[in-house]
């Protein structure tokens, strides 16, 4: 996780063709991406962020436009690409990068919009491409990648978001304390060992177990997060879900 943190600050010329990001559900892929998509907005780069892109490709055409604040509606797909190309080629004559955000890729189910991608990525003017586009998935879109070799090759990054550690899980957890203000080791090593077993160093499980154990910390005026604590925290998390099943 430290590594990917150089992921948003990277400097749009090192942005090149496509870039993957991979990582099972709540490993912080959306988060980093809008980070990223935050840090290239501040260098005055426009980003067209999909966060459903289960889309044919004339309405991923479309969701771009709207995205960047282009007219879409009523527009043939040649016109939309034509508008997309002329305002891509205007951002590039300020020095600037259009860069496009794919979230939950996975979801791309229909194979043509994965090939309009690749079309966007033939963009270029003076041997400089016109877009970035950054492909934020689940696992099974690595695959799915794999198997598009037109695409595949166009790939010039490749980020997988691995589980954290039990090192790792202590280290996020107060370094999320010390954001919140808190300058005191509130969580013991034994709870710390606990919410990994638990999470499998998956960060959003661990927040929402510390979630849970401060609450109920708060509630017995708890001084220390220890491990009963934990525990108890656990049993209610695994409870809630039970109910939400049963309500389902």
């Amino acid at each position: 996780h430290r590594d990917l943190h150089s992921f948003p600050t990277r400097r749009s010329s090192d942005l090149k063709g496509l870039l993957l990001l991979t990582g099972e559900g709540g490993s912080g892929k959306s988060y980093i991406s809008k980070i990223f998509m935050k840090d290239m907005t501040d260098q005055g780069h426009p980003v067209a962020y999909i966060s459903n892109p289960d889309l044919d490709p004339t309405e991923f055409l479309q969701q771009i436009l709207y995205e960047f604040g282009l007219e879409y509606k009523n527009k043939s797909k040649a016109e939309l690409l034509r508008i997309l190309e002329e305002f891509a080629l205007d951002v590039q004559k300020r020095g600037k990068l259009c860069i496009i955000i794919v979230d939950e890729a996975q979801l791309i189910q229909n194979e043509k919009t994965l090939e309009e991608v690749r079309l966007l990525l033939n963009l270029e003017e003076n041997n400089r491409l016109l877009f970035s586009i950054v492909l934020v998935g689940k696992p099974s879109f690595k695959e799915m990648v794999q198997k598009n070799p037109s695409v595949k090759e166009r790939t010039s990054i490749q980020y997988h978001i691995e589980p954290l550690n039990c090192r790792q899980t202590g280290e996020y957890i107060y370094y999320r304390m010390e954001k919140a203000g808190c300058g005191r080791e509130l969580f013991s090593s034994e709870s710390i060992k606990s919410i990994y077993d638990f999470s499998r160093g998956v960060p959003r499980e661990i927040n929402n177990v510390c979630d849970m154990a401060l609450l109920l910390g708060y509630g017995e005026n708890a001084i220390v997060i220890d491990r009963p604590l934990i525990e108890k925290a656990i049993e209610d998390l695994k409870g809630n879900s039970i109910r939400q099943k049963v309500k389902a």
